[in-house]
């Protein structure tokens, strides 16, 4: 894999057999508003990241809320990773049922910036 940035400065990611841009975004809540150990929940992403080989990763994570910015290998199943995500988060909280999952402009701080501000959270927080 290798990764350009295009005319209009944005990342380009060159796979074997693809070519993709931007990214992705996994986004999850608790319940009761409470994670409970926020350094213990960003060191276990950090491991998922690591498990299903995401690159260019960003975790943000607040008091009731968490972010993973990512880009991943075509070749990964992402039932695999959610499944892994939401199994290995148990212990964080009460999660609710339903998490975010989207597509990125891109994957650069300043673009990450803009998301989370547009979601109302502070980069420097998280």
């Amino acid at each position: 894999m290798k990764i350009e940035i295009d005319k209009h400065g944005r990342k380009l990611y060159k796979f074997n057999h693809s070519v993709a841009q931007g990214g992705y975004l996994y986004a999850h809540k608790t319940k009761d508003g409470a994670v409970m150990d926020k350094a213990g929940l960003k060191n276990l992403l950090e491991t998922i990241v690591k498990k299903h080989e995401l690159f260019d990763a960003t975790i943000k994570v607040y008091d009731s809320f968490f972010f993973l910015f990512f880009m991943f290998k075509p070749s990964l199943k992402l039932q695999d990773l959610i499944g892994s995500i939401q199994e290995s988060s148990v212990p964080f909280g009460t999660w609710d049922e339903d998490y975010i999952w989207t597509g990125g402009y891109d994957l650069q701080e300043k673009f990450v910036r803009k998301d989370l501000e547009r979601f109302g959270y502070n980069y420097e927080e998280g």
